[in-house]
C-alpha cells in the first residue's frame, strides 16, 4: 500500500491537468490574485518622491537635540564610513564565506528546486567555490559597475495561507549569492551600530520613578527595613529587557554569518524553534511572547485600578510602498556614501518579468519598494523604521514601541497612546506609508471592567487583532474570532478538495488545519487561563464538524475511505494514520492533542496570580513596617508616630519600579504551560525511539499502541529501511503547493 501511495503521489499534479474544472480554474486565477497584483504593480513600478528636506529636517530635530545626541550620531556616521572602507578594501568572499551565504539562500522559502540542487552541489566542491569567490570578489572590486543586465528577472507570484499572494525573484544565484552577502554585512553593521546609539547614556529614555526629594528621602531612610526588587527584579527591567534583546532591531542579523528565519506573514509556527534564547528567534515566536507581554500587563494593570489603552497597526504593503527617496535620504543622514547609495539604488531598481506571463511578458523596472524579504531588504527597512522607534520613543518619554518589522503595538494610559499615534501618524506621511486599516485599531479596558464608553479623536478606529484573536473591550481578553476561522475553513475546504492524491491531502491538512490554525489561536500561556485552550478545543471540534459534514466523519474515517477507495484495503487501524512516518505511518497531526498535553498545567483563571500578589505585597509590607520598628526602637529612638515609616499607600506608589512581588507575579503570568508527560507502563522496560518519546507521541502511544503491536508485532510499522522515507521527505519539501 506504501508503495501505492507513493505511485500515486509521483504521478499525480496537486491540480488535475485533465480535471476541466481545475485546468480552467488555474488558468483563470482567482479575482484576489488579480486584485492583488494589480495592487502590487501599481507600488511597485510607479515611483513616490517624498520630501528629502522635510526628512532631513524631521531627521535634524530627532538625533540633534542636544550636544551629546550629535556626538553620538557623529560616532554613527564615522562607524558606517569606517565599515564600508573595510567592506572594498579586502577580498570578501572565499569558501567559508560562501558556505554559510549558500546555506542562508537554502534556508530561505523564495528559490527553486533547481537551484537548490546546483547550490547543494556548489557548497560540497572546493574548486567551484574557490573560482566563485574569484569571481564575486571581482564584481565587489568593480562595485561601481555592476548591473543587473537588460534581460529580465523572473518573478513568481505564488498564494500564502493568510490569503496574500506574495512576489518571488528569481534572479541568477551569482546574483543571489552577492546580494545575500553584502546585505548581511550591511545588516549586521546597522544592528551593531544602531543598538550602541540607543545603549549610549542620553540617547534612550528609561522610565524613571516620578519621586519628589521628600518621597527619595523617606525611602532612603526606609532603606535598611525595605525588600525592594533589584535592578533586574522590577516589571519595568522585564519589560526593557525582552524589548531589548527580542524585538529591538529583531529583523536585523546579530552577525554577518547568522541564519536568521524570514519574517512569515503566514503564520505558521516553526516546529524547529525550541523557544530558548538563541541568536535567531524564530518571528511567530517573539510575537507570541508581545502577545503574553500584552494580556500580562492588561491583567495587571487593571487589577492595580488602572485602565489600559492598547494600539495596534500594520503599514499598507509595507515591502513593496516603501519610497526609494525615504530610504537614500535615510542612509545618506547615517553616513552612507554616494557611492553605496547609488549600488543601492541599482540594486533595488531590478528589471523584472512576470513568470505567469509567458516568455514574451514585459519587462519592467521597479521603481518603489523592496524585493520580498532578504537581508538587502531587511536592512533598508530597518534603517527607516528606526527612525520610528527613536522618536516614539523620545516623544512619549520612554513608553515602549513593539515593532517586529512593521507589525506595531503599543499600549498604557491614554494620554501617552495619543501621543504615540501621532507619532506614528506623523511618521508614515512624511516617509510616504500608509497604514493597514484591516491590522489597525484601538482598544480601551477600564479596570472596573465595564464597557468602556470612553472615546478618542485621535487614536484610530477598528479592533485589535493578530491572526484568530481578537482583544475583547469588556474582558480584557485574547477571543478566537470566529468569523475569520469560518472563512478559513471554506478555504481548507478547496485546498483539501484539490489534492488528488492522499499524501498531499495529509500535507494540507498537517500545514492547514493543525500548525496554521493552531499558532493562529496563540499558544497558550498562564496569563490566557484555561479558558482559552477550551475554546481552541472546541473551535477544532467546529472545524472538523463543518469540513467533515457527513454524520460521524472525521480526518480518520475520511482517511481510511480514500485508501479503502483507491487500494481495497480494509480494516486499517488509526495507529498507522498517526504514527510517524519514520516508522511506516503517514504522520497525520493530531490539533487537539497539543491543547490537552497543557490545559491542566493552567489556571483555571489567570486572576490566582494577582490574588497571591496582594497577599505577599501585604505580607512583606508588614514585615518592612515592623523590622524598621524594631529596629528604631533598638537603636534609641522613639517611634513617633507609625507613619515615620512608608504608609501602605507610599510603599506601593512605585510597584512597576520597585516590587518584587509584582516582579513575581509578571513571570508567573508570562509563564507557558509544560506539557504533561504521559507514564506508558507496558513499554517501561524498553527505551522509546527518539521519534516517540515526545509528549505528543507519548499520547498517540497511549491511544493506540496497544492495537498497533497486535497488529504488527512492535511499534515498527516495517523494517526501518524498506521505505522511500529519503525520496518522500524530499518531495514534501519541493513538490507541494497551494492551489491558486
Amino acid at each position: 500500500m506504501y508503495g501505492n501511495l507513493v505511485t500515486e503521489w509521483l504521478e499525480n499534479p496537486l491540480i488535475n491537468k485533465n480535471d476541466a474544472e481545475g485546468a480552467s480554474y488555474q488558468a483563470v486565477g482567482r479575482a484576489e490574485m488579480h486584485e492583488q497584483r494589480s495592487t502590487w504593480e501599481s507600488y511597485v513600478f510607479k515611483p513616490l518622491k517624498t520630501d528629502t528636506v522635510a526628512i532631513n529636517s524631521y531627521l535634524n530635530q530627532l538625533f540633534t537635540s542636544s550636544k551629546y545626541m550629535e556626538e553620538r550620531l557623529e560616532v554613527l556616521r564615522k562607524t558606517t564610513q569606517h565599515f564600508e572602507e573595510t567592506l572594498l578594501s579586502e577580498s570578501q568572499f572565499d569558501e567559508d564565506s560562501l558556505k554559510w551565504i549558500i546555506a542562508g539562500i537554502l534556508g530561505s522559502d523564495g528559490i527553486t528546486d533547481a537551484k537548490r540542487t546546483a547550490l547543494t552541489d556548489f557548497a560540497s566542491n572546493k574548486t567551484v567555490l574557490k573560482e566563485l569567490a574569484d569571481v564575486l570578489n571581482m564584481r565587489m572590486r568593480n562595485l561601481d559597475t555592476w548591473s543587473w543586465g537588460v534581460e529580465g528577472t523572473p518573478v513568481e507570484q505564488r498564494r500564502q495561507l493568510n490569503g496574500r499572494y506574495r512576489f518571488y525573484h528569481d534572479e541568477d544565484l551569482l546574483q543571489t549569492i552577492f546580494l545575500r552577502y553584502i546585505g548581511c554585512e550591511w545588516s549586521a553593521q546597522f544592528k551593531a551600530s544602531l543598538k550602541k546609539f540607543a545603549e549610549s547614556p542620553k540617547t534612550w529614555i528609561h522610565p524613571k520613578p516620578a519621586m519628589t526629594k521628600d518621597e527619595v528621602a523617606q525611602w532612603s531612610g526606609c532603606d535598611h527595613a525595605l525588600r525592594t526588587a533589584g535592578t533586574d527584579q522590577c516589571v519595568q527591567h522585564k519589560h526593557a529587557r525582552i524589548w531589548m534583546n527580542d524585538v529591538f532591531l529583531e529583523q536585523l542579523q546579530t552577525s554577518a554569518d547568522e541564519t536568521p528565519r524570514a519574517y512569515d506573514d503566514d503564520g505558521c509556527d516553526d516546529d524547529s524553534d525550541d523557544g530558548s534564547d538563541v541568536k535567531t528567534k524564530s518571528p511567530q515566536r517573539i510575537i507570541q511572547k508581545v502577545l503574553r507581554l500584552l494580556e500580562t500587563d492588561i491583567i495587571m494593570k487593571t487589577r492595580l485600578s488602572e485602565d489600559v489603552t492598547v494600539v495596534r497597526s500594520d503599514f499598507k504593503w509595507f515591502g513593496p510602498s516603501l519610497p526609494h527617496s525615504t530610504m537614500f535620504t535615510v542612509l545618506k543622514y547615517y553616513g552612507v556614501s554616494d557611492r553605496w547609495i547609488g549600488f543601492f539604488k541599482k540594486a533595488l531598481e531590478a528589471p523584472m518579468q512576470f513568470v505567469n506571463d509567458g516568455p514574451d511578458a514585459p519587462v519592467q523596472v521597479r521603481k518603489r519598494g523592496t524585493p520580498i524579504s532578504g537581508p538587502l531588504s531587511d536592512m533598508l527597512a530597518e534603517s527607516v523604521l528606526f527612525c520610528l522607534d527613536f522618536a516614539f520613543n523620545q516623544r512619549t518619554n520612554g513608553a515602549f514601541l513593539w515593532r517586529l518589522h512593521d507589525d506595531i503595538w503599543f499600549w498604557g494610559d491614554k494620554s501617552t497612546c495619543e501621543t504615540g499615534w501621532n507619532v506614528m501618524t506623523e511618521f508614515a506621511e512624511l516617509m510616504g506609508l500608509d497604514f493597514a486599516e484591516d491590522k489597525t485599531g484601538s482598544v480601551q479596558i477600564a479596570a472596573d471592567g465595564s464597557q468602556s464608553t470612553s472615546t478618542s479623536s485621535v487614536l484610530p478606529a477598528g479592533d485589535v487583532v493578530w491572526g484568530f484573536l481578537k482583544l475583547d473591550a469588556k474582558s480584557g481578553r485574547f477571543v478566537i474570532n470566529q468569523n475569520q476561522v469560518d472563512k478559513h475553513i471554506k478555504e481548507l475546504r478547496l485546498q483539501l478538495s484539490s489534492c488528488k492524491c492522499v499524501f498531499d491531502w495529509i500535507q494540507a491538512w498537517n500545514i492547514y488545519a493543525t500548525r496554521f490554525f493552531t499558532t493562529n489561536f496563540g499558544r497558550p500561556a498562564n496569563c490566557f487561563g484555561r479558558a482559552h485552550v477550551d475554546e481552541i478545543l472546541e473551535t477544532f471540534e467546529k472545524i472538523q464538524k463543518q469540513l467533515f459534514t457527513n454524520e460521524g466523519d472525521s480526518v480518520t474515517s475520511v482517511i481510511k475511505k480514500m485508501l479503502s477507495d483507491r487500494f481495497g484495503i480494509q480494516d486499517i487501524p488509526e495507529g498507522y494514520i498517526y504514527f510517524p512516518s519514520a516508522i511506516g505511518g503517514l504522520e497525520v497531526q493530531n490539533p487537539f492533542i497539543g491543547p490537552n498535553l497543557v490545559r491542566e498545567s493552567l489556571p483555571a483563571s489567570p486572576q490566582v496570580y494577582m490574588d497571591r500578589f496582594f497577599r505577599n505585597e501585604a505580607e512583606a509590607y508588614q514585615k518592612a513596617k515592623e523590622t524598621f520598628e524594631s529596629q528604631a526602637l533598638k537603636s534609641g529612638h522613639k517611634v513617633k508616630d507609625p507613619v515615620d515609616f512608608l504608609t501602605f499607600e507610599e510603599y506601593t506608589r512605585y510597584r512597576e519600579f520597585k516590587s518584587a512581588e509584582l516582579g513575581e507575579a509578571f513571570d508567573l503570568l508570562m509563564g507557558e504551560p509544560v506539557p504533561e508527560y504521559l507514564n506508558l507502563p507496558v513499554f517501561k522496560a524498553r527505551r522509546l525511539r527518539h521519534d516517540l518519546s515526545g509528549p505528543y507521541y507519548r499520547w498517540i502511544l497511549q491511544l493506540y499502541a496497544t492495537e498497533m503491536v497486535r497488529r504488527f508485532g512492535g511499534l515498527d510499522i516495517v523494517q526501518p529501511g524498506l521505505l522511500p522515507m529519503g525520496m518522500v521527505t524530499m518531495f514534501k519539501k519541493s513538490r507541494f503547493q497551494w492551489r491558486d
